[in-house]
């Protein structure tokens, strides 16, 4: 590490790590040549003890936790895990690692396995992202209505690769967020066992991993994000929309049992006027 870079997070984990490795290798140490096999065994069987008691422990405080916190409405994450969630489902049983290739300066490197696979139609600006001018898009509008069709945009937009994958080996990548790397079709090698990723190295922008190319690519990066965004928010709008209705109309089950109670609450009077049973 440089002279005054300031050390990341990871690195303040490793090392924290590799010194409680250290000290536990060193009370066991300790323990086997101060008491013999015998006392390191209890020692072990102790260690083994606390561990469960505190993982029950952690797990239960964890559940709770979960249940008592709302969730956040994060529609980049939300788009996110449906893209995890279909590449896991969709993934081809041949493809294996992921690779960077780099350049004539970078030595080819693993950044994870691969698991999950999907293809998507993102949202671009025709003109850049495709390689298309004005004039090209005019002529194919016109070509299309020649054959008597409807011009679809979607037909120049370049398909985008999800690569659904995780760094570290099991069983630690069970406790691991699978990570999303979006790729273009000329980007990357066959679908085939291991698959390389040309650029020299990738960035991570809004949660999902690019190529390093990609990193000022407007049209390709932020008004993905943006549309993705947008069209979240629609789907949570019509959400809200669906609970207002119904509980205008008396259709939502909650709405209409917390009516029930307030009537149930109210008793008629003589005068023909309702009184509450509470006073």
């Amino acid at each position: 590490m440089a002279e005054g870079q300031p050390e990341s997070g990871a690195d303040k984990r490793k090392a924290i790590i590799i010194v409680i490795l250290v000290l536990f290798i060193g009370i066991c140490i300790y323990t086997y040549a101060r008491y013999g096999f015998t006392g390191f065994k209890d020692f072990i069987s102790r260690i083994l003890t606390w561990m469960i008691v505190l993982a029950i422990f952690g797990g239960i405080i964890y559940l709770v936790f979960k249940i008592m916190q709302r969730p956040k409405v994060d529609l980049v994450a939300t788009t996110m895990q449906d893209i995890i969630d279909a590449g896991m489902f969709s993934k081809p049983p041949m493809l294996k690692d992921i690779y960077f290739t780099g350049d004539k300066e970078h030595g080819e490197f693993k950044v994870g396995k691969i698991i999950g696979y999907c293809q998507i139609q993102s949202y671009k600006d025709l003109n850049k992202i495709a390689g298309l001018t004005p004039e090209q898009i005019v002529k194919l509008q016109k070509e299309a209505a020649l054959k008597g069709e409807e011009w679809d945009p979607s037909l120049v937009l370049i398909p985008e690769d999800c690569f659904v994958w995780k760094k570290m080996m099991w069983p630690f990548s069970l406790f691991e967020q699978p990570k999303v790397l979006r790729v273009l079709d000329d980007e990357h090698s066959q679908l085939v066992g291991d698959v390389k990723i040309y650029a020299v190295s990738m960035i991570k922008k809004f949660g999902y991993y690019w190529p390093n190319r990609a990193y000022l690519d407007i049209a390709r990066i932020d008004h993905a994000i943006i549309k993705e965004a947008w069209r979240g928010h629609i789907h949570e709008f019509l959400k809200d929309e669906v609970a207002i209705a119904r509980r205008a109309v008396g259709m939502d089950a909650q709405h209409q049992k917390a009516l029930e109670e307030r009537k149930l609450l109210k008793i008629p009077s003589p005068m023909g006027e309702t009184e509450s049973r509470g006073g």
